[in-house]
């Protein structure tokens, strides 16, 4: 079973799309700030982590950034899951190479459980996903 990090801080968020992985067989954790996130992927290793940017306590990109220089994580499989791909932190999230992005307010869940599938699969989310 694969297991997927979810870092958002929108409780209804997490479950619409919790609920959807969940029901696919993905083992989903949550972490609820850019803190919460730092401490699971320093307890456990995740298949793949779905990253909001705007967060409490540390950003998506300061997340993202610990996962990119981390030997241990630097390899794990990071989608931005994000409405804020204008600000000075989605450029940061763009240097520090996330694997897909998608925006929040117009992403389906089966979005969503293609990108993960695709990019646990064989790595590559296609050219029909934004990418930063």
């Amino acid at each position: 079973m694969k297991t997927i990090l979810f870092v958002e801080d929108d409780a209804n968020i997490v479950e619409i799309y919790r609920e959807g992985l969940l029901r696919e067989g993905f083992e989903v954790l949550i972490a609820e700030d850019g803190l919460a996130a730092m401490k699971s992927l320093h307890n456990t290793k995740p298949d793949l982590v779905i990253l909001d940017l705007i967060m409490p306590k540390f950003s998506g990109a300061e997340v993202l950034k610990f996962i990119r220089t981390n030997p241990a994580l630097k390899d794990t499989k990071v989608v931005v899951f994000s409405n804020d791909f204008l600000a000075e932190v989605a450029l940061d999230a763009k240097k520090l190479s996330a694997d897909a992005t998608l925006l929040k307010f117009t992403c389906t869940l089966e979005q969503l459980i293609n990108v993960v599938k695709t990019l646990l699969s064989d790595g590559h989310a296609g050219e029909e996903h934004l990418k930063l």
